[in-house]
């Protein structure tokens, strides 16, 4: 069954391909470290801040991310791996594409064949970035499984950092890529500049765990490189204003729309419409037949 019947645009706020100049504009302090794969260069002193202990975190969830319990957490959440889709940054439909796996199937996997494979190499050498960022840094590195924000209203959002990096207040996160370089990872470089965007991601990794900062580590078999981002509310505000239009005036309302029967009414009475529809001529090889 298809859900061609309900509208899939009731008031998606932003057109695809657009989102708010001032988005791209916010001011974000980044260092940037770049290193070879088999160097042994070491960080400014400022960031060889060695944890004297294992972070200690309080979350809704610290077991393994991809189990069957960290599926579930997610099910009804819109993560930040999400929010620049959301934000509709993206050309094409992967914001209407979002909008459709969220009311309709959100246990489905919608990614595409060349997204998984991008996805694959980054999961299958998540672990090999880390040890790397270790040694580079000293730093240990703690996981979390999930984390939501504490505030109630927010519950709607949620984030799987790669990594958490000392204790609250003073911690951050830990967010690593592994670019796939347009299907050619092997021969992928290490980022000059953060792509903008991960800002969505990364801001909202900082307000849903309230930590001010984060280290996004770019990994290549060729190379990494490491960028101090900081948390900055005047973005998050603006940010926040069209992710929420985007859930609650978009996502659950299809949602309460879908469970309470309307698409099954619309689709019965599209289907009654459609047969009642009269033949008026029918085409056939150049062969032309009118119906009275």
């Amino acid at each position: 069954m298809t859900h061609a019947c309900f509208p899939s645009s009731r008031a998606l706020p932003l057109k695809t391909g657009y989102y708010p100049t001032r988005l791209l504009q916010t001011r974000v302090t980044t260092t940037l470290i770049v290193t070879s794969s088999s160097s042994s260069s070491s960080l400014p002193q400022q960031l060889l801040l060695r944890c004297s202990s294992p972070p200690v975190v309080n979350p809704p969830f610290d077991g393994p991310q991809r189990s069957s319990e960290w599926f579930a957490l997610r099910r009804d959440k819109l993560t930040t791996s999400t929010f620049s889709t959301a934000l509709g940054f993206w050309k094409g439909n992967r914001r209407s594409e979002l909008w459709h796996q969220k009311v309709f199937s959100p246990d489905a996997d919608t990614i595409s064949s060349t997204g998984r494979a991008a996805m694959e190499w980054g999961v299958d050498n998540e672990a090999a970035a880390i040890e790397r960022y270790r040694s580079i840094t000293g730093r240990e590195v703690g996981t979390l499984g999930f984390a939501m924000h504490p505030d109630a209203s927010f519950a709607w959002m949620g984030a799987s950092p790669d990594g958490v990096l000392g204790r609250q207040p003073e911690g951050g996160i830990l967010e690593v890529k592994c670019p796939f370089n347009k299907g050619r990872p092997e021969l992928g470089l290490p980022w000059r500049a953060v792509p903008y965007y991960y800002m969505p991601q990364v801001q909202g990794q900082m307000e849903i765990m309230d930590r001010d900062w984060v280290d996004l580590y770019c990994w290549t078999p060729n190379g990494s490189s490491l960028f101090r981002v900081f948390r900055e509310k005047e973005y998050w505000e603006l940010m926040h204003a069209v992710l929420r239009e985007f859930w609650w005036e978009n996502v659950l309302p299809a949602r309460e729309a879908l469970a309470a029967g309307r698409e099954a009414a619309a689709l019965a009475r599209s289907q009654k419409l459609a047969a009642a529809a009269r033949l008026l001529c029918k085409e056939v090889a150049g062969h032309v037949e009118f119906f009275g």
